[in-house]
């Protein structure tokens, strides 16, 4: 008889110790290290579970939508975070997932009550300040933008991003003391920010036109260009310099990189004809022209950035 109680407590206890099958796809579904496809697939392990209670499955969803953010199916993405908030309309994860692509794709009317339900719920703290201040800066309500990235530097004091958005922003009204130091403690917090880098590099070009003292803001560039490859601002910040110390063929390049990013953009156009013609491909006046298409006063652009554009 006693070895018939030992054998149920071994049961017993066998059965308290099994693993959860679920146990691995929750951590794998919320382990943004993992490969993207991974990270999905292990979400819909989840979502297909019938006894997942709904406050889980609404997290799963959002999870999978970020994982397929992250491997750029913003399509797939917002279908995800559409349905985790049919399921909990207040999961922060789904609203910040959603605002965040609506407002890379510049829809900010939409992305809005998102961002302002985040921001009252607190759930997203500092980011949910930055979404607010992208959305302002977007509109250019700079006034808005910087008292929305100041609250973000209230919840977090040392956030680069919001130090140099708030940066960008003192630059637009002409505070480029108040810029300045916004741009130097956002690259004293994170030396590799490319916003921060490429932010400063542009307000020293457009405060000085002489070529002599461009050696600090050649650092800002290369160090942004370096962290971001295609970021718009570095590469034709870089460009200028280029242009400005006579280096055609790296300002070419620099100019060939921004128009990957914004074709058509007429600052890179302009710059790029410059380049070629200076350097002898004459057909680089049909980049000028083509730029002058888009904005008249482009020349004179260029002229006030110290560029000898003949």
């Amino acid at each position: 008889m006693r070895w018939r109680w030992a054998a149920l407590v071994v049961l017993a206890l066998a059965a308290c110790t099994r693993p959860d099958p679920l146990a691995r796809a929750r951590a794998d579904c919320a382990n943004e290290a993992l490969p993207p496809s991974a990270q999905a697939n292990a979400c819909s392990a989840l979502i297909d579970s019938s006894d997942l209670p709904a406050a889980e499955r609404a997290d799963a969803l959002a999870l999978s939508g970020v994982a397929h953010a992250r491997a750029g199916d913003t399509r797939t993405a917002l279908q995800e975070f559409a349905s985790a908030l049919a399921v909990d309309d207040g999961n922060a994860r789904a609203l910040e997932g959603r605002a965040h692509i609506l407002i890379r794709s510049g829809q900010f009317d939409a992305a809005e009550p998102l961002v302002e339900r985040l921001v009252a719920s607190g759930a997203a703290g500092a980011r949910a300040h930055l979404m607010a201040g992208e959305i302002a800066a977007g509109r250019g309500d700079y006034n808005a933008a910087i008292e929305a990235f100041s609250a973000a530097l209230q919840r977090e004091p040392r956030n680069a991003v919001a130090l140099a958005g708030r940066a960008r922003m003192k630059e637009a009204q002409g505070d480029h003391d108040g810029a300045r130091a916004d741009f130097d403690a956002a690259i004293a917090i994170d030396p590799n920010l490319a916003a921060a880098r490429a932010g400063r590099c542009w307000l020293a070009i457009q405060q000085s036109r002489d070529p002599a003292g461009d050696g600090p803001a050649r650092e800002d560039a290369d160090a942004a260009v370096a962290a971001a490859p295609r970021d718009f601002d570095a590469q034709t910040c870089l460009g200028i310099l280029a242009l400005r110390a006579r280096q055609w063929p790296d300002a070419k390049q620099a100019f060939d990189v921004a128009l990957a990013v914004r074709p058509g953009d007429p600052m890179a156009l302009f710059g790029r004809g410059v380049a070629r013609r200076r350097s002898g491909d004459g057909p680089g006046i049909t980049d000028m022209d083509q730029a002058r298409d888009f904005d008249h006063h482009i020349g004179e652009r260029f002229d006030q950035l110290g560029v000898a554009t003949y």
